[in-house]
């Protein structure tokens, strides 16, 4: 994706289309979009291409692309992989700007379907066609009756028609999606399969989404992406125009990965950084189908809640429970009434109401008119410390006249309503709180998880993530070794410094060990050596050495066991250092191959590899990510001085993340990784203890 997301007007709504590779067989990949864009009603020209045939289900065919007639936008290619470049060079010569591939055979096949595909980028270049997929299944448009592409999601003729649009790297099950929210009245108008992209690829087409004006919803199917930082900007543009970005990222175990790599060949990542970008940018991120229907769904009522603060309104005790454990699962809050609400709630529901939160209905019933309800949504609206109001009623529901009442009352107060049904039927009902776009779902958890998407969207919105600022510390001219593997502990350590990166004071010993040499004791004594990053299983390493005796004794060991671990690189000496106390950090840093320069932090000790609390930057970020990071570690209560010990100040930390974090914006090209590990903190004072970096960039 570009900066300005390319102009795919043309090829969502396509004055013509050519279809290349057309067939009278509507079972045939070449006769199935045949089949449906003469068959539901598409309104544009439709170019079968064809050298065997003169027509194809009674429309004229031409031998070439280059005698297609106007109006012709997209080309449809359904030929063998071996034929798709010729046909994209005839597109180009006749002035089609953009072509769906639906054939196989390509990257997804092995090696010669990669030359294939390399092959086809370039040709497509030269030629000027945007291209989607190969390995697609197409492009759909269901308000205009667009079916252009092949599979069971295209058979079906009348989709219910909504604000949501769809880019999906598997066409198999993005569409498979698509059928089964229509099946619970979620409508959607554009779906796009994007294949192996060659060229135009999910984000780009989320993208173009973003700028619709009948797009108010982008969804993404995404296995992998080429470039992670793409997600930050498609976020950050969603957050400005108001349009939430709801993802499905799968491939996120091992296992996971593996399969898509081998689906897609899409680069992956660490699910982690995946999931720190879906954060920092606001993307919504989904775990399975429901989420899709249910957080579209709460979307497209069009109101977002000032924060987390949610009123519940049930008919019945024991739901009003549930939904209190599933809302504050998924990380809301359910306020206390001011007084003013509680006494409004006493007079307008009677005596056998409970007036907690949730309001406990005791049944259905009526006053004035109105279903209780909706008198107690009124209430509840009309309290300042309520965001939002969930109601699981049959009231809400069972009558259209009860439905619309609720829209009502909802537009006056401005705040969002969702509704969880009793029923599975009160369908008039549904339809009314539908046409006025009040979310309603089949349960409370789903109402839920609803309502959490709304309020970290809104929170985002209000507060994007902030630039990184100005630079701590000037770019450093790094004297690094032109070759790979790693730095000595020495050589690492004079990196950190040259970012400001307080460290424990320490002394690169290279023959005896001087008796002023000027560190306090007790001491640690470590080999220095650039071909033993795991100095402790090697031996390599003394702690806690209380005098010079012991420290010089030591000296010896670990040279020599460092020569004998690494005997094709022996240690360039020792290295001396002061023994620190503190709460103990991991701070890292690395050049993802999506992702770019990340940076992480995370708590430290014992623990670390087991509880794995750790929080990810993309590089360089500034004091108020570092901060945001920080406080998003599970251990944040250690740093604040858990059980009477000493507090950390966060900010000096954050600043440490922060240098860091430059740190590898400015040198990933030439390193691949930093670990420092541990981390002390204890007050103001933040010392990293041990180092390793990583070398890579050197083809």
């Amino acid at each position: 994706m570009t900066a300005v997301p390319p102009e795919l007007g043309r090829l969502i709504s396509p004055r013509g289309i050519a279809v290349v590779g057309a067939s009278e067989n509507p079972s045939s990949i070449g006769g199935q979009p045949m089949a449906f864009l003469t068959g539901y009603g598409y309104a544009g020209a439709i170019h079968p291409v064809n050298p065997t045939r003169s027509r194809v289900m009674d429309l004229p065919c031409v031998p070439s692309v280059r005698d297609v007639p106007d109006p012709c936008d997209v080309a449809l290619i359904a030929v063998a992989a071996h034929r798709v470049a010729d046909v994209i060079r005839d597109c180009g010569v006749r002035g089609i700007r953009f072509a769906v591939i639906l054939s196989s055979g390509f990257r997804e096949a092995g090696a010669e379907g990669q030359a294939l595909e390399a092959g086809l980028a370039r040709v497509a270049h030269d030629a000027g066609v945007r291209l989607v997929g190969p390995n697609c299944m197409g492009v759909l448009n269901i308000p205009e009756r667009i079916h252009c592409g092949f599979g069971q999601g295209f058979r079906v003729r009348d989709y219910p028609v909504g604000p949501v649009a769809m880019a999906t790297q598997s066409g198999g099950y993005g569409f498979t999606l698509l059928r089964n929210a229509s099946r619970e009245g979620l409508g959607f108008n554009h779906v796009v399969s994007v294949g192996n992209s060659v060229d135009l690829d999910a984000l780009d087409v989320a993208g173009h989404f973003l700028e619709r004006d009948d797009v108010r919803i982008v969804t993404l199917f995404l296995e992998g992406t080429r470039d992670g930082r793409r997600l930050l900007t498609l976020g950050r543009r969603a957050l400005e125009v108001g349009k939430p970005i709801l993802v499905w990222k799968v491939g996120n175990t091992p296992a996971g990965r593996s399969a898509a790599a081998s689906h897609t060949a899409s680069l992956t990542s660490s699910y982690d950084l995946f999931r720190a970008a879906f954060r920092e940018s606001g993307i919504i991120e989904l775990r399975d189908y429901e989420d899709l229907v249910d957080v579209a769904r709460g979307f497209i009522g069009g109101r977002l809640p000032r924060g987390p603060r949610v009123g519940l309104v049930s008919g019945s005790g024991g739901a009003g429970v549930i939904a209190a454990d599933r809302f504050a699962e998924a990380g809301l809050t359910l306020p206390i009434w001011s007084d003013a609400t509680r006494a409004a709630l006493r007079d307008g529901l009677g005596p056998f109401s409970g007036t907690g939160n949730p309001v406990d209905l005791s049944g259905e019933g009526s006053r004035d008119g109105r279903s209780l309800s909706n008198v107690a949504t009124g209430i509840v609206l009309a309290d300042d410390g309520v965001d939002m109001v969930m109601v699981r009623s049959g009231q809400t529901t069972g009558s259209a006249a009860a439905a619309r009442d609720l829209a009502a009352i909802r537009d006056a107060s401005g705040k969002p309503v969702l509704v969880a049904t009793v029923a599975e039927d009160h369908a008039e009902g549904k339809a009314a709180l539908d046409a006025a776009g009040v979310p309603w779902f089949l349960t409370v958890g789903r109402a839920a998880t609803a309502a959490s998407a709304l309020v970290r969207f809104a929170a985002r919105r209000a507060a994007p993530a902030a630039d990184p600022g100005p630079r701590p510390v000037p770019r450093a001219d790094l004297a690094l070794p032109d070759r790979s593997g790693f730095l000595s502990e020495a050589e690492a350590r004079a990196v950190l410094a040259a970012y400001g990166i307080p460290q424990v004071r320490a002394l690169h010993v290279t023959g005896a060990v001087p008796a002023d040499h000027g560190l306090r004791y007790p001491l640690a004594v470590k080999a220095n050596s650039a071909g033993l990053p795991h100095k402790t299983e090697a031996g390599a390493v003394r702690l806690n050495l209380p005098d010079l005796g012991a420290v010089r004794a030591a000296a010896r060991e670990v040279a020599e066991a460092a020569a004998r671990a690494c005997p094709d690189l022996p240690p360039d000496g020792v290295l001396l250092q002061e023994m620190a106390q503190g709460t103990e950090l991991i701070l890292g840093a690395m050049d993802d191959p999506c992702f770019g320069p990340v940076v992480v932090v995370g708590m430290g000790g014992i623990l670390a590899e087991l509880l794995r609390d750790a929080a990810y930057g993309f590089a360089p970020v500034g004091l108020s990510t570092a901060r945001e990071m920080l406080d998003g570690l599970r251990g944040r209560p250690v740093l604040e001085g858990w059980r009477g010990a000493a507090a950390a100040d966060l900010d000096s930390v954050a600043d440490v993340v922060v240098r860091l974090s430059w740190l590898i914006a400015d040198h990933h090209d030439r390193i691949a990784s930093i670990d420092i590990n541990p981390v002390f903190v204890a007050g103001t004072r933040v010392l990293a203890a041990d180092v390793l970096i990583a070398l890579g960039g050197t083809d």
